[in-house]
């Protein structure tokens, strides 16, 4: 018999579910959206159960979370009771009830370019880029998990888009997470600001600052504005150029 706490076996059924569904695992963002709870708690609780031998995952391969909990000890989503012919296909019936499609949206398409930051010799002088979509509803925190998690980040640290005249334009507007301890501070909220409002244009391109001190520098352009398609799951990396340079250590 597994053993877990309800917090852990919520997460199981959830990501059990969105399997089933979808015919492949959530991502750490999928989860987040569906617990309501932060990204960085996510990646927490991801590594506690693994660590507990509950889940398999492959680090820096997106989707690869595996359950190896038996299916009839996972608890059932949303607290439905799970009767004896229970099985994926009953799950695949009420798609609706599990993630129901969004409402109609503007579509971004980020490109993401590393342009400095710590490289080790092996990195350097390579391309290292990814692009991504995201929906313009969505925040510029979420924006910045998307970053993170496409270049195989491991430790979250602060962070902050530079959206001034020029790429990393340090006079602003600048939006990030503010310091409420900082009377001089001028830092907007990325927690809040969505992509619609800090009206971006196809080709505008900015900065993003990720960890004050190893200072890792992005610049990000704008390729495009389109719809995004209801029934998929945002944000998501679309392509990748270039193997993502450790976070630490310069290997």
């Amino acid at each position: 018999m597994a053993d877990f706490t309800a917090t852990q076996g919520r997460y199981l059924s959830f990501i059990h579910a969105y399997t089933a569904l979808h015919g492949y695992p959530p991502a750490e963002l999928d989860i987040a959206r569906a617990l309501c709870v932060s990204p960085p708690s996510v990646n927490q609780m991801v590594k506690m159960l693994e660590k507990k031998g509950l889940i398999l995952r492959h680090p820096g391969q997106p989707r690869s979370l595996e359950i190896l909990v038996p299916e009839e000890e996972i608890p059932p989503w949303n607290s439905r009771k799970r009767t004896a012919n229970s099985s994926a296909s009953q799950i695949r019936s009420r798609p609706a009830s599990v993630l129901p499609a969004a409402p109609p949206a503007n579509l971004y398409v980020f490109w993401v370019l590393l342009k400095s930051g710590p490289i080790s010799p092996k990195f350097a002088n390579k391309e290292i880029s990814r692009v991504i979509e995201i929906r313009g509803d969505q925040t510029l925190e979420q924006l910045h998990q998307a970053i993170f998690q496409a270049f195989d980040r491991e430790e979250q640290h602060l962070y902050e888009f530079q959206l001034g005249k020029r790429p990393f334009d340090p006079s602003g507007p600048n939006y990030g997470v503010p310091d409420a301890n900082d009377k001089k501070q001028k830092r907007r909220d990325a927690r809040v600001a969505t992509l619609d409002e800090i009206d971006l244009q196809p080709g505008r391109a900015f900065g993003y600052w990720f960890d004050f001190g190893d200072d890792w520098y992005h610049q990000v352009q704008v390729e495009r504005i389109e719809k995004a398609i209801p029934t998929v799951t945002y944000p998501r990396v679309i392509k990748r150029v270039g193997k993502s340079p450790p976070q630490y250590g310069g290997r």
